[in-house]
């Protein structure tokens, strides 16, 4: 490989691992009621984008359609998040594999997700590991993730011990 398609290479990974990181970003960027999640994600995706999160229960849908499930129609109905008040996603290096205009990447997750409060402490804590697969293209905006679907490994619900109270 000549020096100036590695150079290629290099620049296409990290404008890639920018894509996958920038969903993180915008998931944990609006807590609680804030829905704008499709300010970040609008730089993630192609427009026509599908996900597969059936192992959360959504069936295969477009990015605007997952960000319904998780945050909620304009009038805040059928959100997944509800149950929290504080999330945060941590993605691992992506392994990344390109084809021209084309490419598919894995990326390992791990989710932390708090429950509401009561008197400051959350009443239960969500852990999840998991895998994000997807396949990108490169467009005139730069790569955008074409299709994800999310594997999931474990799933850990940790409940709120406290001294009047075991939950």
């Amino acid at each position: 490989m000549d020096l100036e398609k590695k150079i290629q290479y290099l620049y296409d990974r990290a404008a890639i691992q920018d894509t996958i990181t920038m969903y993180s970003i915008g998931q944990d960027t609006h807590q609680g009621d804030d829905r704008n999640v499709l300010e970040q994600w609008r730089s993630v995706f192609t427009p026509d984008a599908s996900v597969d999160f059936t192992v959360f229960g959504i069936a295969q849908c477009s990015y605007q359609q997952l960000a319904g499930h998780l945050r909620g129609d304009e009038n805040q109905k059928g959100k997944m998040n509800e149950a929290f008040s504080k999330w945060q996603h941590l993605l691992g290096l992506p392994k990344i594999t390109i084809q021209g205009d084309e490419a598919t990447s894995r990326t390992d997750l791990w989710a932390s997700h708090n429950g509401h409060t009561i008197k400051g402490m959350p009443q239960y804590s969500v852990y999840a590991a998991g895998v994000f697969h997807d396949n990108l293209i490169r467009t005139d905006d730069g790569w955008r993730i074409k299709f994800r679907r999310l594997e999931m490994h474990f799933t850990d619900t940790v409940h709120t011990v406290s001294a009047d109270r075991v939950l």
